[in-house]
């Protein structure tokens, strides 16, 4: 087995890619990261992961020795469990133990090898819960919704829908989406997860611009000269707002509201899937990978960063 950023696995004769490609080609979810490529010859993952991603392939492969299991962070992620004679590895690929408004929390699996990420395994990296988020969100774009437009700049894939959906629940509200977003929603509603929204481009959103409303931008797109533009442009407040586990330490003082929103796992999560999946080896990776392992060292795993 060699690991890199990311690990091949030898089996069978074959290579199998985790999140990178192989004889055969693993992928966890659909984020672009991870999901590398738009065709592969044959591929492991979920129906969800192959649509939201819009992966084309040649087969999807089914075996005796692997398993996958839910990874919550986004619609359709998954874990991977491989059988061995020396005992099952396990790939969390990005988790995140907590459901999500879109998906299932992660299942914590059982694993003599463990791989498994730390993009926020450092103590100050605790999240609130999704629930209490959602309250705070809902409150606050209620408040604002009255004297102008709310604009979350957020990743098209995953946590704009998770948004989606607490607009949709919490708020009552149908948001207006960037049609990139937009087109994302619809691979989900496809897929079993429905969601009430509105194309930018469409005649409907036109006419919802003429009164206050909430809108859903790629975080890409966030500048403050849009935010001027918008206030120029409508005429009254343009208040913009991040959703990120990074909140917790960075906040960039051009949002009006930022919130530690993570759909990865935060530092008390990782540990406790650590400790209950109960590994003789763990493999550490993500931007926390040494300090992590140090972590888990001194709780008596053998651990190591993989950079």
């Amino acid at each position: 087995m060699l690991f890199k950023q990311v690990a091949c696995f030898e089996m069978d004769g074959a290579t199998l890619g985790l999140d990178v490609n192989g004889d055969i080609s693993y992928v966890s979810h659909a984020h672009s990261d991870h999901a590398r490529r738009s065709k592969v010859d044959r591929i492991i993952a979920s129906p969800q992961t192959i649509g939201i991603a819009g992966i084309t392939y040649n087969e999807r492969v089914c075996l005796d020795s692997v398993k996958l299991h839910p990874a919550g962070h986004m619609f359709g992620a998954t874990q991977i469990e491989i059988a061995g004679d020396g005992g099952n590895f396990v790939y969390t690929g990005d988790m995140s133990i907590e459901d999500g408004f879109t998906y299932d929390g992660a299942e914590i699996v059982e694993s003599d090898r463990l791989l498994i990420e730390a993009t926020y395994g450092s103590p100050e990296y605790n999240f609130p819960k999704k629930e209490a988020l959602a309250d705070v969100i809902k409150r606050e774009v209620l408040t604002k919704l009255r004297y102008g437009n709310v604009i979350f700049t957020v990743y098209p894939k995953g946590k704009s829908q998770e948004l989606t959906k607490i607009l949709n629940e919490y708020c009552g509200i149908t948001p207006v989406v960037h049609k990139q977003i937009a087109e994302i929603n619809g691979r989900y509603a496809k897929l079993g997860s429905a969601l009430s929204y509105v194309s930018s481009d469409s005649d409907e959103a036109s006419d919802m611009f003429r009164d206050n409303f909430v809108g859903i931008i790629p975080k890409s797109m966030f500048s403050m000269d849009l935010k001027m533009r918008l206030t120029k442009h409508y005429r009254k407040p343009a208040y913009f707002a991040s959703l990120s586990g990074w909140n917790v330490k960075y906040n960039n003082p051009y949002y009006d509201l930022s919130l530690p929103f993570s759909d990865h796992a935060g530092y008390n999560d990782l540990i406790e899937y650590v400790e209950h999946s109960d590994p003789k080896r763990v493999y550490v990776f993500g931007p926390f990978s040494e300090q992590f392992s140090n972590v888990l060292k001194l709780k008596g795993y053998q651990a190591y960063p993989i950079k």
